[in-house]
């Protein structure tokens, strides 16, 4: 028999719309965004007074509310953020689900008791994140969607006391969640800041969609995932209609209460509800490869208006109603009365004194049919349930009867408590994060440079204070690279099977005698720490705010590198704020996405590779060229996961004054496919001031 209960079901609501929708689906869970902070700036999402009305209504039928403040923060947005969380906090909201590491710890500090859920964007692909996202107050952590079921289940049982959330249905992003650029590098609009433009879903220079994924569908393996002991299972869709809503939701609804998997009839539902092709489970199983990459068809789009059009026409019938027992006693030579029973709720109403019959008198199905007219209530009942007490001979105006009704549903619509948490109550607010340095340690520069042969020689080094290659890099490089590099980076994404390898390699660097870690996620931390190397923030660390900065000095963090995104004058806010260095990337073609599936493979027209993939394992880079002809630099990282890279890089050598002053911190150097010659030459550059006549990107 299976240990663990069955997982809640969690429905999306991108408008109010939509919310009905996913009530009258069977969610248990819903959740919703407001007008600012959630990474769906672009649905219609809610006013303030939609979203607790929505609570209320939610509430009423025993369903949780959980509102998307999961975008990253500026320090200027703070306190307008906090506010925002506060009013729900007051208005009942059961959680906040949220990404930035600076407002969720200001939260958890003011109100300890409200449930805070970290986002897919905080990147938890091991045991060892949720354990940190757990330290610092989140309840539930939301599973990065690209976590096969064998890691699930593994990371179940090494965290068995925090809630998981996994997406089962819904688009998928080809990078890892927290870790894209694409949009906005590319565009302009951030997909950490909820703007994202899908960029990725373009076709190429040659016609082919490389990173447009089939959408997600996991309903073949519900046995499997109950099974694996999750909390709450994600349907994704906040963009999507309340049929599509409602339309999948009932079948993830039937799936769950029958404890089965989806039938081919269902699957075929699905899939004219909404999908690209067809759809994907190749995360869950583990099969990653270019079956999983799909467009939107004229075909699809037919097969979507007829299955909407299906679903608006159930849902016009389907509202949720909370199920109520009816008893009621009409007696001669005595007032008439009705009592409505919803669980441990009840109410008994009293009416008028019935006459005697003079033609017709009252019939038992007149009663009933009167009596159970719940339209325009959130109530039903189960005739088979009704219980009458009906004298013979007696008669009462149906106006009597229907009044009985009315009263007795709205009485036991105000009896029901809805508020799940009476003793909120407002608090002080936080003081904003008071200035600790000011950037007046001055300024040191790093180089970080992707493959070995990329590096120039040694002497060209020698202004740098601190040189990284990726780890796996380092360890397979010669003595003499060795030798000259003090720091090792580590991969941005470390599955749960992975992690032994990756504490091997910790030692083995260890032993060759480095000190300084590049930490790119969370869930490396504390195995960078137990090996006493010295902690530094990566550039997928996504430093946004001061707060942030405070949060990860705390859990030891020595010097950050601040987000791209921010320009100079953010940066000096967040560099004013921090208790530990910060630094800003001044050169460099940054990565844009981290890819668990392999483009290198597909561009070499490699399809299914004997073991180790072989198009890729060269450590060379690849290209493709984007719609608009550029081209697209692509790496093999760590096991087998590729990077992309920003076309053209971040050049600051004639404009480096405003930023070398020692205000934002230190400088960092990005090399990517350079050879040690162009290196060589951008070092020499960047030490004359000189400018370019290439494309090159600002900071």
């Amino acid at each position: 028999m299976n240990e663990f209960k069955k997982p809640a079901l969690l429905l999306p609501a991108g408008s109010p719309e939509c919310f009905e929708a996913a009530l009258a689906a069977g969610a248990d869970e819903i959740y919703l965004g407001g007008k600012n902070f959630n990474a769906r700036q672009n649905a219609e999402n809610f006013t303030d007074e939609q979203i607790f009305e929505a609570i209320r209504k939610a509430h009423f039928f025993g369903v949780k509310v959980y509102v998307t403040l999961n975008t990253l923060l500026l320090d200027r947005e703070l306190g307008d953020a906090l506010r925002f969380a506060e009013s729900l906090y007051l208005h009942d909201v059961d959680a906040i689900i949220a990404t930035d590491p600076g407002f969720a710890s200001a939260l958890h500090a003011r109100y300890p008791d409200l449930k805070l859920h970290a986002s897919t964007q905080c990147s938890a692909h091991n045991a060892e994140g949720v354990k940190l996202l757990a330290s610092r107050g989140f309840s539930r952590v939301v599973l990065a969607r690209e976590c096969s079921l064998d890691n699930i289940k593994k990371i179940r049982a090494a965290v068995p006391d925090t809630e998981l959330e996994i997406f089962v249905h819904g688009a998928l992003c080809v990078c890892h969640s927290g870790m894209c650029e694409f949009s906005a590098y590319m565009g302009g609009r951030s997909g950490n800041r909820g703007q994202c433009a899908q960029p990725c879903r373009l076709p190429d220079a040659d016609g082919v969609c490389r990173c447009s994924l089939k959408d997600n569908c996991l309903a073949p393996h519900i046995e499997e995932i109950i099974a694996s002991g999750v909390t709450s299972l994600k349907v994704e869709g906040r963009m999507k209609s309340p049929a599509y809503v409602y339309g999948v939701g009932k079948i993830y609804r039937t799936l769950l209460d029958a404890g089965r998997s989806a039938t081919e009839e269902e699957l075929d539902k699905l899939a004219a509800l909404f999908s690209r092709s067809g759809f994907t489970d190749g995360y869950f199983t583990g099969n990653i490869g270019s079956d999983m990459l799909g467009v939107r068809t004229e075909e699809d789009k037919q097969k979507t208006k007829a299955a909407e059009a299906e679903a608006e026409a159930e849902l016009y019938h389907g509202k949720r109603r909370l199920p109520v027992t009816v008893s009621a006693e009409i007696r001669a030579n005595s007032v008439s009365s009705l009592t409505l029973t919803a669980g441990a709720d009840s109410v008994t109403v009293y009416g008028d004194v019935p006459e005697t019959a003079v033609t017709a008198p009252l019939t038992e199905p007149d009663v009933v049919k009167n009596l159970c007219r719940f339209g325009n209530t959130p109530f039903s009942v189960d005739i088979s349930s009704f219980s009458l007490y009906l004298d013979k001979g007696v008669s009462l105006p149906i106006s009597s009867i229907n009044s009985l009704r009315r009263t007795a549903a709205e009485r036991l619509e105000a009896r029901i408590n809805t508020v799940f948490y009476p003793d909120r109550r407002k608090t002080g607010y936080m003081e904003p994060a008071k200035p600790h340095r000011g950037g007046a340690d001055g300024c040191g520069t790093a180089a970080h440079f992707v493959r070995a042969k990329g590096m120039p020689p040694r002497k060209a080094l020698g202004g740098f204070s601190h040189i990284f290659l990726p780890i796996d890099e380092y360890l397979d490089a010669p003595t003499h690279v060795r030798d000259a590099v003090d720091g090792v980076e580590l991969p941005p994404v470390v599955m749960q099977n992975e992690f032994s390898l990756l504490e091997e390699m910790l030692i083995r660097a260890k032993l060759c005698g480095i000190k300084h870690v590049a930490v790119q996620n969370i869930g490396q931390l504390r195995a960078a720490q137990r090996y006493g190397f010295q902690i530094h923030g990566g550039i997928f660390m996504n430093v946004y705010n001061g707060k942030t900065a405070e949060v990860l000095a705390k859990e030891g963090f020595t010097s950050l590198i601040l987000s791209p995104e921010l320009n100079a004058v953010q940066m000096k806010a967040v560099a004013a704020a921090s208790p530990v260095r910060t630094g800003a990337a001044v050169y460099g073609k940054l990565p844009m996405t981290v890819l668990e599936k392999c483009i290198i493979r597909e561009i070499a027209g490699v399809r299914k590779p004997a073991g180790k993939c072989e198009a890729c394992g060269d450590g060379e880079f690849r290209y493709y060229r984007d719609r608009t002809g550029e081209q697209i630099p692509v790496h093999r990282e760590f096991i087998h996961r590729n990077v992309t890279y920003n076309p053209y890089p971040i050049y600051m050598a004639d404009k480096l004054d405003p930023v070398a002053d020692g205000a934002v911190g230190d400088l960092h150097y990005f090399f990517t496919d350079e050879t040690p010659e162009e290196a060589e030459a951008v070092i020499e550059a960047y030490q004359t001031k000189a400018p370019t006549d290439k494309k090159i990107r600002r900071m």
